[in-house]
């Protein structure tokens, strides 16, 4: 696809996310309500210094009440840049916008992949946003009261190359030195007078601590709902009765960085779509991430996300980022309802019964290089796998977290980072 068709790509996907906004009226600028708003593809002005009408890529014409003519205009110029913007490019959309708007307009130059450090520069020279746009990424709640806002640093390492790749969002933005995750933080901020963007006034929300005593709670009352008694999880019923459309694709979609994407949560829509796998125990694991999120209350920060491998590697807050927390909650949540507590305990007891593992006052189950307890140990974990339709690797980083498991192995490292790395290899491909 030549740079052209994927400028158009971008446009035409840009403008189907603001009508979607628009349909769903959310307001402009915090202010104005959506039927006051216009939101035109390719339109043409006249330009009295060029005698012929000039078109821009996608506008916003937002109108007071009762007015026939634009109080301001919100234009977006889509092209695919992909490591720099030239000034030149800056220079002309600006002094194009000057002659036919005059000061009533903010220009944005929207992006579908990261900038080198110092294209922030030439935009903020002539008063001008950047907008990253992913159709693939998560799409961040912003509503005006009791927002969710990702914090700025995420949203920097989405726009420019910071060396390494985090989570995609749908949606980022930059202007006047600050960082935006929704459409509508960065409307609003043009309205804001001066006094009242320096003093940030914001009433972010952040995502809440849960316990995993509180996130086994919320697995345990769905299983209940569906009368799980023991076995795998029955993933389709789950669904079914939290009302959520399970669908799957055999399509292989990626994000902008080439990582495989999963899965994908509608919060709006309720539905949950499960891309093209290799093996049923990573969809298996997907979905019940996925359900996770929708059981969660996640709803509340996204109105959509998409899962990528990385997703269920998240076994540790390694950072401060709430996506952070927000993908090991929904990680927890997985195990607990593809290896439900009480079942998966009572089948762990019945399998050392059968292998003859008893306590002899080192724990529970015992495991060191002595192929008299490790064999009959890996044994358990094969079982257990077969039995719940979840990885060796998860089942075994389960008995760990549970406290079941004193391992006293010399060799091979046993951690849950580097067990998750593999977390999928041991079942078979379709």
């Amino acid at each position: 696809m030549n740079s052209t068709a994927q400028g158009n790509k971008l446009e035409d996907a840009l403008f189907d996310y603001l009508i979607e906004q628009q349909e769903r009226g959310d307001r402009v600028y915090g202010l104005y309500p959506s039927e006051l708003c216009k939101i035109r593809k390719k339109p043409k002005y006249d330009c009295p210094q060029r005698m012929k009408p000039v078109e821009f890529d996608v506008v916003i014409e937002v109108y007071r009440e009762g007015a026939e003519t634009p109080h301001s205009h919100v234009v977006f110029e889509c092209k695919n840049y992909k490591s720099g913007i030239p000034e030149s490019r800056v220079t002309d959309f600006s002094d194009k916008m000057g002659r036919i708007f005059g000061h009533s307009v903010k220009g944005i130059l929207v992006v579908s992949s990261r900038l080198q450090s110092g294209a922030e520069n030439i935009a903020r020279s002539r008063s001008m946003g950047i907008v990253k746009f992913s159709e693939a990424g998560a799409d961040v709640v912003a509503e005006r009261r009791h927002r969710y806002a990702v914090e700025s640093a995420f949203v920097q390492s989405q726009i420019f190359e910071e060396g390494h790749r985090v989570k995609s969002l749908k949606f980022s933005a930059y202007f006047d030195g600050k960082f935006f995750s929704s459409m509508g933080q960065l409307l609003e901020y043009f309205e804001q007078d001066s006094a009242e963007k320096l003093s940030g006034g914001s009433d972010r929300v952040s995502v809440p601590y849960m316990s995993l005593d509180d996130i086994r709670a919320f697995a345990t009352d769905i299983l209940e709902a569906v009368d799980y008694k023991a076995g795998h999880v029955d993933l389709a019923k789950v669904c079914a009765a939290m009302s959520i459309e399970l669908k799957f694709s055999r399509k292989n979609v990626f994000d902008e960085d080439g990582a495989l994407i999963l899965g994908s949560a509608n919060f709006d829509r309720n539905s949950i779509e499960i891309n093209a796998h290799d093996n049923e125990f990573r969809e298996r694991f997907t979905t019940g991430h996925e359900i996770g999120h929708f059981c969660l209350g996640h709803g509340r920060y996204l109105r959509s996300d998409t899962v990528i491998e990385r997703d269920l590697l998240v076994d540790v807050e390694a950072d401060s980022f709430d996506f952070t927390r927000l993908e090991l909650q929904a990680n927890l949540f997985a195990s607990e309802i593809l290896l439900p507590d009480k079942v998966f305990q009572l089948a762990v007891a019945v399998g050392c019964e059968r292998l003859k593992m008893r306590d002899i006052g080192f724990g529970y189950i015992y495991i060191d290089d002595m192929p008299w307890n490790y064999e009959p140990y890996n044994e358990l974990i094969s079982d257990l796998s077969q039995y719940f339709r979840v990885s060796k690797q998860a089942t075994e980083i389960r008995l760990k977290k549970l406290g079941l498991v004193n391992d006293h192995r010399r060799y091979g490292d046993t951690t849950s980072a580097n067990v998750f790395v593999n977390i999928f290899d041991d079942y078979p491909s379709r």
